[in-house]
């Protein structure tokens, strides 16, 4: 009787684990990768005058938590943890943020953090990202003013949140692939299209606002920078 119980609960695990291994298999994945772009929707920035300029030449953000948000359910899917260093080609070209083989579906959110590092955070090797008092940044964007060189930093976390319109599709027949863009020329310009100096400490939170609404994302399947439903 006992060698007949063990057969018998031998036999269900077995089961079990084979309808778990076909539920896994039946499960549609395909990858889908993210890119980063950098564009400029202005030809110049100026302050107070066309002659005052702000040239960046160096753009660089922590990442992590970097995830799509489903259109049918409360699912997320992590494209990358982080946290990485994304620096920007300022000359338009695209940069890979990460790749996941991610589950058949809509999904219909894009949401990731740019935030300066915490003491239980793991270190990225990059010195431009710390203080010498002790300070972490999220941030960290160089450039020249009138031809001064600047450093801006900053140390605010950020959650953002960028929606699709329509959803984009998952399924496994080709990959995905989805641009962040940021354009840079709205990061130094005050609504009047005067450009903010980056040194003026008055200037750090709406910059750093410009910033955060300056980011875009859309599905690139071309990966040639431009938004699909707009070449359609």
């Amino acid at each position: 009787m006992k060698n007949y119980l063990n057969k018998l609960s031998l036999a269900v695990m077995l089961l079990t684990s084979s309808l778990l291994l076909s539920a896994c298999s039946d499960t549609t994945q395909s990858s889908v990768k993210l890119n980063a772009k950098a564009s400029n929707s202005q030809n110049y920035q100026k302050l107070n005058s066309a002659a005052d300029t702000v040239i960046i030449t160096e753009a660089k953000f922590r990442f992590s938590e970097i995830e799509f948000e489903s259109a049918t359910d409360d699912d997320s899917t992590d494209i990358e943890q982080g946290p990485i260093i994304l620096s920007l080609n300022l000359n338009g070209g695209l940069t890979e943020v990460g790749i996941a083989d991610v589950p058949a579906g809509f999904y219909e959110e894009l949401e990731f953090e740019i935030e300066a590092r915490d003491e239980d955070d793991a270190l990225v090797n990059d010195p431009d990202f710390e203080g010498e008092n002790g300070q972490n940044y999220s941030m960290v964007i160089s450039g020249t003013i009138n031809g001064e060189p600047f450093t801006f930093r900053s140390e605010k976390d950020f959650e953002v949140e960028l929606e699709f319109e329509p959803a984009f599709e998952v399924n496994d027949e080709e990959q995905v692939s989805i641009t962040l863009n940021f354009d840079t020329s709205l990061w130094f310009l005050d609504q009047d299209g005067n450009a903010l100096n980056p040194a003026d400490s008055n200037n750090i939170l709406l910059i750093e606002s410009n910033i955060e609404n300056s980011i875009e994302a859309f599905e690139d399947d071309d990966e040639d920078g431009e938004d699909d439903e707009d070449e359609d």
